[in-house]
Protein backbone atom coordinates (compact mmCIF):
# COMPACT_ATOMS: atom_id res chain seq x y z
CA UNK A 1 0.00 0.00 0.00
CA UNK A 2 2.77 2.30 0.59
CA UNK A 3 4.19 1.88 -2.81
CA UNK A 4 0.26 3.02 -4.20
CA UNK A 5 0.55 5.67 -2.12
CA UNK A 6 3.86 8.19 -2.15
CA UNK A 7 6.95 5.04 -3.08
CA UNK A 8 9.79 6.24 -1.57
CA UNK A 9 8.23 9.56 -0.18
CA UNK A 10 6.21 7.79 2.24
CA UNK A 11 7.76 9.23 5.73
CA UNK A 12 7.44 13.07 4.54
CA UNK A 13 4.16 12.13 3.65
CA UNK A 14 2.97 10.08 6.65
CA UNK A 15 5.06 13.41 8.68
CA UNK A 16 2.65 15.74 6.57
CA UNK A 17 -0.36 13.78 7.40
CA UNK A 18 0.03 13.18 10.77
CA UNK A 19 -0.25 17.40 11.13
CA UNK A 20 -2.96 17.95 9.22
CA UNK A 21 -6.84 18.71 10.75
CA UNK A 22 -9.16 15.46 10.73
CA UNK A 23 -11.32 17.56 8.23
CA UNK A 24 -8.83 18.05 6.10
CA UNK A 25 -8.33 14.16 6.29
CA UNK A 26 -11.62 13.19 6.02
CA UNK A 27 -11.54 15.09 2.47
CA UNK A 28 -8.46 13.28 1.50
CA UNK A 29 -10.11 9.66 1.92
CA UNK A 30 -12.27 9.92 -0.41
CA UNK A 31 -9.21 10.52 -3.34
CA UNK A 32 -8.40 6.57 -3.56
CA UNK A 33 -8.92 3.04 -1.47
CA UNK A 34 -5.34 3.21 -0.30
CA UNK A 35 -5.47 6.68 1.45
CA UNK A 36 -9.05 6.21 3.13
CA UNK A 37 -6.80 2.30 4.39
CA UNK A 38 -4.17 4.89 5.54
CA UNK A 39 -6.45 7.21 7.27
CA UNK A 40 -8.29 4.75 9.04
CA UNK A 41 -5.88 3.02 9.90
CA UNK A 42 -5.68 2.04 13.80
CA UNK A 43 -1.88 2.88 13.72
CA UNK A 44 -1.95 6.41 11.95
CA UNK A 45 -5.22 7.52 13.67
CA UNK A 46 -3.11 7.05 16.95
CA UNK A 47 -0.02 9.12 15.70
CA UNK A 48 -2.23 11.57 14.32
CA UNK A 49 -3.83 11.73 17.73
CA UNK A 50 -0.55 12.11 19.91
CA UNK A 51 0.30 15.02 17.38
CA UNK A 52 -3.27 16.80 18.18
CA UNK A 53 -3.26 16.53 21.95
CA UNK A 54 -0.95 19.67 22.35
CA UNK A 55 -3.16 21.70 20.19
CA UNK A 56 -6.92 21.89 22.07
CA UNK A 57 -9.98 24.23 21.22
CA UNK A 58 -13.06 24.45 23.11
CA UNK A 59 -16.66 23.33 22.41
CA UNK A 60 -19.17 25.49 23.40
CA UNK A 61 -23.18 24.18 24.40
CA UNK A 62 -25.37 26.26 24.37
CA UNK A 63 -29.56 26.30 23.79
CA UNK A 64 -30.86 29.29 21.71
CA UNK A 65 -33.95 30.10 20.17
CA UNK A 66 -34.26 29.59 16.72
CA UNK A 67 -36.58 31.68 14.21
CA UNK A 68 -39.27 29.79 14.78
CA UNK A 69 -39.04 30.28 18.46
CA UNK A 70 -38.55 26.98 19.74
CA UNK A 71 -35.31 26.11 21.66
CA UNK A 72 -32.25 24.16 20.02
CA UNK A 73 -29.21 23.24 20.98
CA UNK A 74 -26.37 24.73 19.20
CA UNK A 75 -22.61 23.28 19.33
CA UNK A 76 -19.77 25.70 18.20
CA UNK A 77 -15.92 24.55 18.35
CA UNK A 78 -13.94 27.90 19.36
CA UNK A 79 -10.36 27.80 17.97
CA UNK A 80 -7.31 29.62 19.58
CA UNK A 81 -6.72 32.21 19.91
CA UNK A 82 -9.73 33.35 22.02
CA UNK A 83 -10.84 36.51 21.13
CA UNK A 84 -13.36 38.60 19.85
CA UNK A 85 -12.33 38.13 15.99
CA UNK A 86 -11.69 33.93 16.52
CA UNK A 87 -12.50 31.38 14.14
CA UNK A 88 -15.85 29.94 15.02
CA UNK A 89 -17.38 26.71 13.52
CA UNK A 90 -21.05 26.13 14.08
CA UNK A 91 -21.53 22.32 14.36
CA UNK A 92 -24.90 19.83 12.95
CA UNK A 93 -26.05 17.95 15.99
CA UNK A 94 -29.17 15.37 15.09
CA UNK A 95 -32.16 17.04 16.75
CA UNK A 96 -34.84 15.55 18.70
CA UNK A 97 -37.70 16.98 20.82
CA UNK A 98 -35.74 16.97 23.51
CA UNK A 99 -31.99 17.97 22.14
CA UNK A 100 -31.94 21.29 24.08
CA UNK A 101 -32.19 19.18 27.24
CA UNK A 102 -28.91 17.08 26.20
CA UNK A 103 -25.76 17.88 28.42
CA UNK A 104 -22.01 17.33 27.89
CA UNK A 105 -21.29 14.85 30.73
CA UNK A 106 -17.40 14.22 29.88
CA UNK A 107 -14.53 14.03 27.06
CA UNK A 108 -11.37 12.37 26.31
CA UNK A 109 -9.29 11.83 22.72
CA UNK A 110 -12.13 14.41 20.56
CA UNK A 111 -15.31 11.57 21.89
CA UNK A 112 -17.97 13.99 24.01
CA UNK A 113 -20.77 12.21 25.65
CA UNK A 114 -24.09 13.67 26.05
CA UNK A 115 -26.71 12.64 27.51
CA UNK A 116 -30.40 13.30 27.01
CA UNK A 117 -33.16 13.69 30.11
CA UNK A 118 -30.59 11.09 31.59
CA UNK A 119 -32.28 8.36 29.63
CA UNK A 120 -30.35 8.58 25.83
CA UNK A 121 -26.83 8.73 26.05
CA UNK A 122 -24.57 9.63 22.38
CA UNK A 123 -21.38 9.75 21.95
CA UNK A 124 -20.21 12.37 19.13
CA UNK A 125 -16.65 13.36 17.61
CA UNK A 126 -17.42 16.99 16.52
CA UNK A 127 -14.35 16.88 14.04
CA UNK A 128 -15.76 14.06 11.64
CA UNK A 129 -19.24 14.62 12.62
CA UNK A 130 -20.17 11.39 13.84
CA UNK A 131 -23.05 10.46 16.51
CA UNK A 132 -23.70 7.06 18.27
CA UNK A 133 -26.39 6.64 20.36
CA UNK A 134 -25.50 4.11 22.90
CA UNK A 135 -28.01 0.95 23.68
CA UNK A 136 -30.49 1.23 26.63
CA UNK A 137 -29.35 1.01 30.09
CA UNK A 138 -29.72 -2.29 32.02
CA UNK A 139 -30.90 -0.89 34.90
CA UNK A 140 -33.83 1.91 34.28
CA UNK A 141 -37.30 0.75 34.50
CA UNK A 142 -39.52 2.08 31.57
CA UNK A 143 -42.96 0.57 32.75
CA UNK A 144 -45.16 3.07 34.13
CA UNK A 145 -47.68 1.57 36.51
CA UNK A 146 -50.35 3.16 39.10
CA UNK A 147 -49.57 0.91 41.66
CA UNK A 148 -47.49 3.31 44.43
CA UNK A 149 -45.36 -0.03 45.70
CA UNK A 150 -44.18 -0.53 41.91
CA UNK A 151 -40.62 -0.05 41.63
CA UNK A 152 -39.33 3.06 39.76
CA UNK A 153 -35.86 4.14 38.55
CA UNK A 154 -34.35 7.31 37.49
CA UNK A 155 -30.59 8.85 36.33
CA UNK A 156 -28.80 9.98 39.65
CA UNK A 157 -25.42 11.24 36.79
CA UNK A 158 -23.73 9.94 34.45
CA UNK A 159 -19.75 9.98 33.58
CA UNK A 160 -17.90 9.81 30.32
CA UNK A 161 -13.91 8.93 30.38
CA UNK A 162 -11.08 6.63 29.23
CA UNK A 163 -9.57 3.78 30.67
CA UNK A 164 -5.66 3.65 30.17
CA UNK A 165 -5.45 0.43 31.04
CA UNK A 166 -8.02 -1.51 28.66
CA UNK A 167 -6.82 0.83 26.40
CA UNK A 168 -10.85 1.66 25.95
CA UNK A 169 -13.47 4.21 26.52
CA UNK A 170 -16.23 4.14 29.73
CA UNK A 171 -19.75 5.65 30.52
CA UNK A 172 -20.70 4.77 34.00
CA UNK A 173 -24.28 6.11 35.09
CA UNK A 174 -25.89 6.05 38.52
CA UNK A 175 -29.05 4.68 38.99
CA UNK A 176 -31.42 5.15 42.25
CA UNK A 177 -34.28 3.27 42.79
CA UNK A 178 -37.89 4.36 44.60
CA UNK A 179 -41.81 3.62 44.65
CA UNK A 180 -44.34 6.33 45.52
CA UNK A 181 -44.75 5.09 48.88
CA UNK A 182 -40.79 4.99 49.91
CA UNK A 183 -39.09 7.90 48.23
CA UNK A 184 -35.64 6.70 47.98
CA UNK A 185 -34.71 2.86 48.13
CA UNK A 186 -31.32 2.16 46.71
CA UNK A 187 -28.63 3.22 44.26
CA UNK A 188 -27.25 0.65 41.76
CA UNK A 189 -24.53 1.53 39.14
CA UNK A 190 -23.54 0.51 35.34
CA UNK A 191 -20.91 0.61 33.08
CA UNK A 192 -20.80 0.71 29.22
CA UNK A 193 -17.73 -0.37 27.49
CA UNK A 194 -17.66 0.79 23.91
CA UNK A 195 -15.61 -2.06 22.55
CA UNK A 196 -18.08 -4.55 23.57
CA UNK A 197 -20.86 -2.04 23.20
CA UNK A 198 -22.77 -3.35 26.10
CA UNK A 199 -23.79 -2.30 29.31
CA UNK A 200 -22.57 -4.54 32.74
CA UNK A 201 -23.61 -3.68 36.38
CA UNK A 202 -20.67 -2.53 38.87
CA UNK A 203 -20.65 -2.32 42.66
CA UNK A 204 -21.46 1.11 44.12
CA UNK A 205 -20.96 1.79 48.09
CA UNK A 206 -23.56 4.45 48.35
CA UNK A 207 -25.88 3.59 50.52
CA UNK A 208 -27.79 6.63 52.00
CA UNK A 209 -29.55 8.74 49.67
CA UNK A 210 -27.25 11.42 48.09
CA UNK A 211 -27.62 13.84 45.08
CA UNK A 212 -24.91 14.11 42.36
CA UNK A 213 -25.61 17.97 41.37
CA UNK A 214 -25.93 18.51 37.26
CA UNK A 215 -23.74 20.74 35.32
CA UNK A 216 -21.02 20.56 38.26
CA UNK A 217 -19.32 17.62 37.22
CA UNK A 218 -15.97 17.05 35.42
CA UNK A 219 -13.61 14.12 34.04
CA UNK A 220 -9.46 14.56 34.39
CA UNK A 221 -6.83 12.72 33.60
CA UNK A 222 -8.84 8.95 33.88
CA UNK A 223 -10.84 10.02 36.92
CA UNK A 224 -14.69 11.70 36.51
CA UNK A 225 -15.61 13.83 39.56
CA UNK A 226 -19.39 14.72 40.53
CA UNK A 227 -20.50 17.09 43.12
CA UNK A 228 -22.09 14.92 46.12
CA UNK A 229 -24.69 16.54 48.39
CA UNK A 230 -25.95 13.69 50.94
CA UNK A 231 -28.00 13.71 54.23
CA UNK A 232 -25.32 12.11 56.43
CA UNK A 233 -21.86 14.03 55.25
CA UNK A 234 -22.98 17.07 53.64
CA UNK A 235 -21.21 18.47 50.63
CA UNK A 236 -18.76 16.05 48.82
CA UNK A 237 -16.81 15.37 45.59
CA UNK A 238 -17.63 11.82 44.17
CA UNK A 239 -15.11 10.83 42.11
CA UNK A 240 -14.58 7.22 39.77
CA UNK A 241 -11.84 6.04 38.40
CA UNK A 242 -12.22 4.24 34.99
CA UNK A 243 -9.71 1.53 35.24
CA UNK A 244 -10.11 0.35 38.54
CA UNK A 245 -13.94 0.88 38.88
CA UNK A 246 -14.04 2.50 42.13
CA UNK A 247 -16.05 5.21 43.64
CA UNK A 248 -14.27 7.62 46.01
CA UNK A 249 -14.99 10.67 48.27
CA UNK A 250 -13.09 14.15 48.45
CA UNK A 251 -13.95 16.46 51.40
CA UNK A 252 -14.09 20.27 50.53
CA UNK A 253 -11.63 22.79 51.75
CA UNK A 254 -12.95 23.06 55.86
CA UNK A 255 -13.20 26.84 55.45
CA UNK A 256 -14.95 26.71 51.88
CA UNK A 257 -18.72 28.49 52.56
CA UNK A 258 -20.63 25.24 51.42
CA UNK A 259 -23.79 27.82 50.40
CA UNK A 260 -22.04 29.28 48.19
CA UNK A 261 -22.58 28.33 44.04
CA UNK A 262 -19.90 25.90 43.13
CA UNK A 263 -18.13 24.52 39.83
CA UNK A 264 -15.21 22.42 39.21
CA UNK A 265 -12.65 23.00 36.57
CA UNK A 266 -9.01 22.41 35.51
CA UNK A 267 -6.43 25.33 35.74
CA UNK A 268 -2.46 24.52 35.36
CA UNK A 269 -3.11 20.70 35.32
CA UNK A 270 -4.96 20.87 38.89
CA UNK A 271 -8.80 20.38 39.68
CA UNK A 272 -10.16 23.42 41.14
CA UNK A 273 -13.37 24.64 42.70
CA UNK A 274 -15.48 27.70 42.04
CA UNK A 275 -17.42 29.37 44.83
CA UNK A 276 -19.24 32.56 44.75
CA UNK A 277 -22.52 33.91 46.97
CA UNK A 278 -25.38 35.60 46.21
CA UNK A 279 -25.05 38.59 43.50
CA UNK A 280 -24.58 41.89 45.82
CA UNK A 281 -25.82 44.72 43.73
CA UNK A 282 -25.56 42.90 40.33
CA UNK A 283 -21.61 41.94 41.26
CA UNK A 284 -20.12 38.43 42.37
CA UNK A 285 -17.04 37.39 43.52
CA UNK A 286 -15.07 33.92 42.92
CA UNK A 287 -13.61 32.11 44.91
CA UNK A 288 -11.10 30.17 43.86
CA UNK A 289 -9.44 26.68 45.49
CA UNK A 290 -7.02 24.08 44.27
CA UNK A 291 -6.64 20.47 45.08
CA UNK A 292 -3.62 19.18 45.49
CA UNK A 293 -2.58 15.54 45.75
CA UNK A 294 1.06 14.44 47.85
CA UNK A 295 2.93 11.22 46.98
CA UNK A 296 0.83 9.16 49.31
CA UNK A 297 -2.12 10.59 47.79
CA UNK A 298 -3.17 12.30 50.29
CA UNK A 299 -5.34 15.53 49.25
CA UNK A 300 -5.20 19.20 50.42
CA UNK A 301 -6.89 22.50 49.49
CA UNK A 302 -5.66 26.19 49.59
CA UNK A 303 -7.06 28.96 48.44
CA UNK A 304 -5.47 30.02 45.17
CA UNK A 305 -6.79 33.23 43.87
CA UNK A 306 -10.27 35.57 44.21
CA UNK A 307 -11.68 37.04 40.67
CA UNK A 308 -13.82 40.16 41.38
CA UNK A 309 -15.99 41.91 41.99
CA UNK A 310 -17.41 41.34 38.64
CA UNK A 311 -20.73 42.59 37.15
CA UNK A 312 -23.54 40.99 34.80
CA UNK A 313 -21.78 37.33 35.34
CA UNK A 314 -23.87 34.15 35.90
CA UNK A 315 -20.70 31.84 36.34
CA UNK A 316 -17.67 30.75 34.87
CA UNK A 317 -17.12 28.30 32.70
CA UNK A 318 -13.23 27.21 32.30
CA UNK A 319 -9.95 28.58 32.33
CA UNK A 320 -8.56 29.50 28.97
CA UNK A 321 -4.99 30.09 30.84
CA UNK A 322 -4.13 31.38 33.90
CA UNK A 323 -4.69 34.47 33.52
CA UNK A 324 -8.02 33.89 31.36
CA UNK A 325 -11.78 32.69 31.93
CA UNK A 326 -14.46 32.07 29.96
CA UNK A 327 -17.96 32.97 31.42
CA UNK A 328 -21.58 33.07 30.89
CA UNK A 329 -23.27 36.58 31.48
CA UNK A 330 -26.59 37.06 33.23
CA UNK A 331 -28.06 37.36 29.36
CA UNK A 332 -26.89 34.14 27.86
CA UNK A 333 -24.05 35.61 26.26
CA UNK A 334 -20.04 34.24 26.74
CA UNK A 335 -17.46 36.68 27.76
CA UNK A 336 -13.82 36.27 27.68
CA UNK A 337 -12.49 37.34 31.00
CA UNK A 338 -8.46 38.50 31.67
CA UNK A 339 -8.05 38.04 35.50
CA UNK A 340 -4.99 40.82 35.30
CA UNK A 341 -6.60 43.51 33.30
CA UNK A 342 -9.68 42.58 34.56
CA UNK A 343 -11.31 43.39 30.59
CA UNK A 344 -14.01 41.66 29.26
CA UNK A 345 -14.79 41.16 25.81
CA UNK A 346 -17.68 39.11 23.65
CA UNK A 347 -16.97 36.20 21.81
CA UNK A 348 -18.75 36.85 18.40
CA UNK A 349 -21.50 33.73 18.59
CA UNK A 350 -25.15 33.22 16.27
CA UNK A 351 -28.49 32.98 18.31
CA UNK A 352 -28.87 34.28 21.39
CA UNK A 353 -28.35 31.97 24.01
CA UNK A 354 -31.02 31.64 26.69
CA UNK A 355 -29.30 32.19 30.16
CA UNK A 356 -27.78 29.46 32.53
CA UNK A 357 -28.03 26.68 29.59
CA UNK A 358 -24.42 26.89 28.57
CA UNK A 359 -21.32 24.51 29.22
CA UNK A 360 -17.81 24.77 27.95
CA UNK A 361 -15.24 21.72 27.76
CA UNK A 362 -11.39 21.47 25.78
CA UNK A 363 -11.29 19.01 22.84
CA UNK A 364 -8.79 17.44 20.93
CA UNK A 365 -9.96 16.95 17.45
CA UNK A 366 -8.96 13.57 16.50
CA UNK A 367 -9.87 10.84 13.88
CA UNK A 368 -10.66 8.55 17.13
CA UNK A 369 -13.97 6.60 15.90
CA UNK A 370 -17.20 6.66 18.17
CA UNK A 371 -18.18 3.19 16.79
CA UNK A 372 -15.79 1.35 18.48
CA UNK A 373 -15.07 -2.56 18.09
CA UNK A 374 -11.75 -4.01 18.15
CA UNK A 375 -9.77 -1.33 16.95
CA UNK A 376 -10.53 1.24 19.41
CA UNK A 377 -8.00 -0.06 22.06
CA UNK A 378 -5.17 -0.31 19.75
CA UNK A 379 -4.77 3.04 18.44
CA UNK A 380 -5.90 5.13 21.46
Amino acid sequence: MAAEIVGNNLELTMEILWHLPPETLLRFKSVQKSWYALINDPQFVSKHLSNSLEHKCILLKRVVTNNAGEEEIMLSILNFPINSSMSVIDLDFPYDEYSQYYEINGHSHGLICFASCGVDIFLCNPATREFRKLPPSILLTTRPSSNPDTLRSLTNSIGFGYDAKSRDFKVVRVVYFFNDAIHFLYFRAEIYDLSKDRWREIELPICEYSSLMPRFDLYHEGTYYWWERDGREGENILSFDMSDELFGKISLPESFNRENYKNLGVLNGSIVVFGHECEVNNEKTFDIWEMKKDECGVISWSNLLTIGPISGIHKPLLFVSSDEVLMEDNEGQVILYNIKTQLMSVIPLKGQGIPRRCQATFVTKSLVSVMGGNNSMSYV
